[in-house]
């Protein structure tokens, strides 16, 4: 559950600040996730993507992704308890700011489910509003040639690890170009 958060806020929309720790979120069960991803605000087709997580590479994530906000967003406010959490959020990027408003509700530790509404000021690419649903569900252990961190995009697999660390405070880590095509491609771009 961490990592997804990590993903949506760090990779996608790269939102958060300092205040944030990885205890304030749900722990998930290690194995196999499917992590369907829906960009409504683009009308994009839903896409389905896998990752292997362990409780060493959900901290990690979240802690690699709270590092690359830190510098970048000036407000953060968290609040919840049980299964649900809101994060909002104001993060100054790109000559721009984003707006986030979030919302995770968590089936226990084998699943949860992200509502995620940005807006953003400019408009990036004449989009100034963003909208994004994120289901995930634990399937089952890790496949054989998966290791923690993992993740199958379009058929290609991203070590989200290796993506984060190579520019921890740098906002949404490296990914060489065929990465970012192949995330591109899998989102319904060209």
């Amino acid at each position: 559950m961490r990592t997804g958060f990590a993903i949506a806020a760090a990779v996608i929309c790269g939102s958060a600040a300092a205040s944030v720790q990885a205890s304030d979120f749900p722990a998930r069960r290690a194995g196999l996730w499917d992590v369907t991803v829906t960009m409504e605000s683009m009308k994009l087709p839903a896409r389905t993507n896998t990752m292997c997580i362990d409780a060493a590479t959900d901290a990690r994530l979240m802690n690699l992704g709270m590092a690359s906000r830190d510098a970048k967003c000036t407000q953060m406010k968290v609040s919840g308890i049980g299964s649900t959490r809101t994060v909002d959020s104001v993060c100054h990027m790109n000559g721009g700011t984003q707006t986030n408003h979030i919302v995770m509700t968590f089936a226990g530790n084998g699943a949860y489910h992200m509502d995620m509404r940005s807006h953003f000021a400019p408009p990036i690419e004449g989009h100034g509003d963003s909208h994004i649903v994120q289901d995930a569900k634990w399937v089952g252990p890790c496949p054989a040639g998966m290791k923690p961190g993992d993740m199958m995009v379009n058929g290609m697999k991203i070590n989200m690890l290796q993506a984060q660390s190579a520019h921890p405070a740098g906002g949404y880590g490296y990914l060489t170009r065929a990465q970012i095509e192949a995330i591109i491609k899998a989102h319904g771009g060209h």
